[in-house]
């Protein structure tokens, strides 16, 4: 019985991360076509070109990962849904800041093209964004959409 029960577990964790995965494509794809055209056409930097990304796949990120990868529907637990995920994504901001001015200055050193600057720039973003990836999955599953949180 238990053996089949950790099965269980296992096939519902491996669903929800594939769930989760599909979700995070999607965003990431918004993300990522919100920062090569602020940073690139736009040339606004890596500050606000990262917020853009960072807005432009926070929203199909949350409704993504909240009602189809957890399952979640009813009333919102404030603090642990609302409060403790908007600290993770917005830590994940924060990263992909620094990761992406980081990666501008470096870049910078290197070529003097924009075209050259901008793609690899936004491929350092693209790479962080999948380290955060996994972080964000262990933090959403062992922290906020727990299944003590589940809404009955």
């Amino acid at each position: 019985m238990r053996e089949l029960l950790g099965r269980g577990r296992s096939s519902r964790l491996w669903i929800r991360f594939g769930r989760y995965s599909i979700g995070s494509v999607i965003a990431v794809i918004c993300s990522e076509a919100a920062f090569v055209v602020c940073f690139g056409p736009a040339d606004l930097g890596t500050t606000l070109s990262s917020v853009a990304a960072f807005v432009a796949g926070a929203v199909p990120n949350y409704i993504f990962n909240r009602y189809w990868a957890w399952s979640r529907r009813g009333r919102l637990h404030v603090r642990r849904e609302v409060v403790l995920y908007g600290a993770v994504i917005l830590g994940s901001l924060v990263v992909s800041i620094v990761a992406a001015a980081l990666a501008d200055r470096l870049v910078g050193t290197l070529t003097q093209s924009r075209a050259t600057e901008t793609t690899l720039v936004s491929l350092a973003y693209l790479v962080i964004q999948g380290v955060l990836f996994l972080v964000k999955f262990v933090l959403f599953q062992t922290v906020i959409f727990t299944d003590d949180a589940a809404t009955p």
